[in-house]
């Protein structure tokens, strides 16, 4: 079986930190070793709960096998299922079903979370992902509306916020998870088998709340309607490829 880091592995890794620091400086780099341990743990934990649930396992499951309730499990693992970053999900499986440029977009809103030095992807970071392509039938359904997405940008950006450093894992956000679980409803709405940034985008519009929900309303963009281009824009792109 393999085994953990023993003291005199970790004391190499706090040295490695630090070299020829004082014993108080060297108390420090260990907090910060054992604070990245921890980071490590919660993931692990929360990648195994991904797992379970992609399997049809509740939480109400993963109580009763911890003799715990439902409310209890989900208050144990709850936040470390939520440490886990993109990459993390992505090995679970969480993302078969998206296409090459969702997937790409989700990388984006990754790197858009790191250049604002905040902590976990948010709703805000996946919309400038998807922004980020013009291409995209997420983008040609909000130009459809005559909505110009880089003033939709513009006004985004402007009301996102910036952190003071940059985390070391930038983990998924509750608001991007709601979401992206809009995301995959509105395939089974739109009757289709993959998510694009089309359903990205109208997963986004089904959560009002937060600043994401007030700069798509502030430039007209409500779910009906754009669920209606991007109709249109799925059959135009079809048409141009059967051309």
């Amino acid at each position: 079986m393999p085994e953990l880091p023993d003291l005199a592995e970790l004391l190499l890794i706090v040295d490695a930190r630090g070299p020829g620091a004082d014993p108080l400086t060297r108390l420090t780099e260990a907090e910060g070793v054992l604070a990245d341990l921890q980071g490590v743990g919660d993931r692990l934990l929360g990648y195994l709960v991904e797992l379970a649930r992609a399997e049809g396992c509740s939480w109400s499951d993963i109580g009763d096998r911890l003799g715990i309730s439902r409310q209890a499990a989900q208050q144990r693992y709850g936040r470390r299922w939520s440490s886990l970053t993109v990459g993390d999900l992505a090995t679970a499986g969480a993302f078969e079903r998206y296409t090459g440029r969702a997937k790409t977009a989700l990388e984006r809103a990754e790197e858009h979370a790191r250049r604002l030095r905040q902590p976990a992807i948010g709703a805000g970071h996946i919309l400038l992902a998807i922004l980020d392509d013009p291409d995209t039938l997420a983008v040609k359904a909000i130009s459809a509306q005559g909505v110009d997405p880089a003033r939709l940008r513009a006004s985004l950006e402007e009301r996102l916020p910036a952190g003071s450093e940059a985390p070391a894992a930038v983990a998924v956000g509750t608001d991007a998870r709601r979401g992206l679980s809009a995301a995959l409803a509105e395939t089974a709405e739109l009757r289709h088998n993959y998510i694009g940034t089309e359903h990205m985008l109208l997963g986004l519009l089904r959560d009002r709340s937060g600043v994401v929900g007030d700069v798509l309303r502030d430039h007209g963009l409500t779910l009906e309607p754009t669920r209606d281009a991007v109709r249109a824009a799925i059959d135009a792109f079809l048409r141009a490829r059967e051309a």
